[in-house]
């Protein structure tokens, strides 16, 4: 079965009326001398088509055996975008190409089809008034047909020839071909119904980065699309491919460079990407002799390469290392969540790719939810939560909208707080690839900002950070170049999507699902209090933060602390402990105890680790055995509360 394509008779928006299209089957129809031209040039021709993936009919191929031959032409012309027909010096001796032509100008009128037509061996002058090898041909022709058959074939022929085309004349006839194949491939893209198209957001950001490619300069440009995991990168890069690959000799959509990389290597992504723009030397064996080929088989071409999803310098390296890689004119577009990496190579411009607005968020959400670009009625506000939740993750919306489409309002309900308790795997496993490629001290940074520190000053955050071990200036720096963190610029905070914080909690959560003793940092009342309260303290345990926004009560095991013997951040605020404190793990390198209720430390308490203490508005009046390395450490008694820092 062939493909089928949508066949415009201009390139109208995808809204236009119906009577402006129509259906078609193949991208271009041949119409060529057999005898002349089958075995060479037409064959040639075709295959450069095919190679750029342009459906081609050619009668000596296409036609089923025992089928009425005149009627299958007529049908193939009819249901085709475009029509070359090779002008041969045999051409107009046979009455089936004279037939199949008269076909192609009749539907060239009312079917809006594409004439081009080769002088392939003829003058264009000898073509239009039957000089020559066509002057024979209708002597011949008149003898046996009547006059109202051969003037329709003189009509056609003279029409032919008054269209733009190609001349064989002086030309090589490899460029030749070459050169037709790109002009239809130029002309055809624009027709072409895309798997792009309406999609919620997209033009925007496509403008945006065409604004950075620069097609009018003659330079060789890298452009860098950023942003976090299924923001859309890959999605706005396909569109813009999309729309200027014509432009280009040789193009190629080169994705998941990150993956094909990991399990195949870059020696395969090398003869990959050759193998994509038909260049056939890629029989080496290593990535020298690799980038070797690339370099010589492209310097001299007009390309358009798109890297999509690269995570790794050395896959820059050795499938674009350099400008003079490439033709004039040529661009490379690099798809990635780490800027740092586009910094690195020396790209010419980076667009940071944003969340949807929420009335995008909204429409996306409910094409995928209810195939529809609102919700149905009863469930405005349950898809506004759900919009909502996904922060404007395009990812997200669509990933949500398909699982809850079709279910009824009750499910909705049901599925809603099963999401909100149980992150849907298949958005934490695309966003979880970011936080997978950092080093352990990167790792234990992003963990820390989810579980406690979003919406914090970032002067703060790095110096609490660096009194626990870490080199956060470094670290929080990565963290921003892969799309994991943001900076609030206004105020100095430090943020992430929402959907990172969850992911970032719940990798947490997965060290020990069922017992929070043996989770790394703690950061929920009830989970504190369950393992405080019935003393169930491990060493796992290496950060605790608690933040409360009332008055609370804890009811901790006096020897709460005692098993903690690895946890070196403690963040408590204001509180009552009615059975006191008889220990704090000597582990501590930061204690943040906002109002502690506290008259006196534990007697059994020697912070010999501590170098950050914070017990502002608190009721301690002495510190007993505190051997610290804070800089502000004082011994003795508080005439009232008072911060030690």
């Amino acid at each position: 079965m062939e493909a089928l394509t949508l066949c415009a008779a201009s390139s109208s928006s995808p809204s236009s009326s119906s009577s402006t299209t129509r259906l078609c089957t193949y991208h271009v129809f041949l119409s060529f001398r057999g005898e002349d031209t089958r075995k060479g040039f037409t064959d040639h021709l075709c295959a450069s088509l095919e190679r750029k993936g342009i459906t081609t009919f050619r009668d000596d191929k296409d036609l089923e055996r025992g089928q009425v031959i005149s009627q299958k032409l007529i049908n193939a012309i009819q249901d085709s975008m475009f029509a070359i027909t090779i002008l041969s010096p045999d051409y107009a001796s046979s009455t089936w190409c004279l037939d199949e032509l008269h076909t192609i100008m009749e539907c060239s009128s009312n079917n809006n089809l594409q004439v081009l037509p080769v002088f392939y061996g003829v003058d264009p002058s000898d073509v239009r008034h039957q000089r020559g090898c066509y002057e024979e041909a209708f002597r011949k022709h008149q003898e046996k047909f009547g006059r109202d058959t051969v003037e329709r074939w003189r009509d056609a022929l003279t029409q032919v020839s008054r269209y733009s085309g190609w001349d064989s004349e002086g030309r090589h006839e490899a460029s030749l071909v070459e050169n037709i194949a790109q002009h239809i491939h130029r002309k055809l893209v624009p027709k072409l119904p895309s798997c792009t198209e309406n999609l919620v957001g997209i033009a925007s950001k496509v403008d945006e980065v065409n604004k950075l490619i620069g097609m009018r300069l003659n330079d060789v440009r890298f452009i860098g699309i950023w942003g976090m995991g299924g923001i859309g990168k890959s999605t706005i890069a396909r569109s813009v491919y999309k729309a200027i690959q014509g432009e280009f000799e040789l193009t190629c959509f080169l994705e998941n460079v990150r993956e094909l990389s990991e399990t195949k290597g870059l020696v395969h992504i090398q003869r990959q990407l050759l193998s994509h723009l038909s260049i056939s030397r890629n029989d080496f064996h290593n990535l020298y002799d690799g980038k070797n080929t690339i370099q010589n088989s492209l310097c001299r071409k007009k390309v358009l390469l798109v890297l999509d999803d690269v995570n790794e310098v050395n896959q820059l390296e050795n499938l674009a290392a350099k400008q003079d890689w490439f033709g004039p004119g040529s661009r490379v577009i690099i798809t990635t969540r780490d800027k740092h990496l586009l910094m690195t190579h020396g790209v010419h411009k980076t667009y940071e790719v944003g969340m949807l607005f929420r009335n995008e968020a909204l429409n996306l959400f409910c094409l995928k939810a209810f195939k529809e670009d609102k919700p149905r009625e009863g469930y405005s506000d349950l898809s506004k939560e759900v919009v909502d939740y996904t922060g404007g993750l395009p990812l997200a919306l669509e990933v949500l909208g398909s699982y809850l489409y079709g279910r009824n309002v009750d499910v909705w309900h049901s599925a809603i707080k099963k999401i909100r308790s149980v992150p849907h795997p298949r958005i934490q496993d695309k966003l979880k690839i970011s936080y997978e490629s950092l080093d352990r001290m990167e790792k234990d940074i992003f963990l820390d900002i989810a579980c406690f520190f979003k919406g914090m000053k970032k002067d703060k955050v790095i110096d609490l950070l660096e009194s626990c071990g870490y080199c956060p200036q470094i670290g929080i720096e990565i963290l921003i170049e892969r799309s994991l963190i943001t900076i609030d610029w206004g105020n100095d905070k430090l943020d992430m999507h929402d959907l990172l914080q969850e992911m970032g909690r719940d990798i947490v959560f997965q060290e020990s699902p069922n017992d929070p003793s043996r989770r790394s940092r703690l950061w929920s009342q009830e989970d504190i209090d369950h393992v405080l309260t019935k003393n169930k303290g491990t060493e796992a345990i290496n950060s605790i933060d608690m933040k409360l926004h009332q008055p609370y009560e804890a009811c901790w095991s006096t020897e709460a602390f005692f098993k903690t013997s690895q946890l070196k951040y403690l963040g408590l605020c204001e509180m009552q402990l009615p059975l006191g404190l008889n220990c704090l793990p000597s582990s501590l390198k930061v204690l943040r105890w906002r109002g502690c209720p506290l008259k006196a430390l534990p007697l059994k308490t020697r912070l010999d680790e501590v170098v950050n203490i914070n017990l502002s508005h608190s009721k301690v009046q002495q510190i007993w055995q505190v051997y610290g390395k804070a800089e502000v450490l004082e011994y003795g008694f508080f005439q009232e509360p008072k911060e030690i820092a």
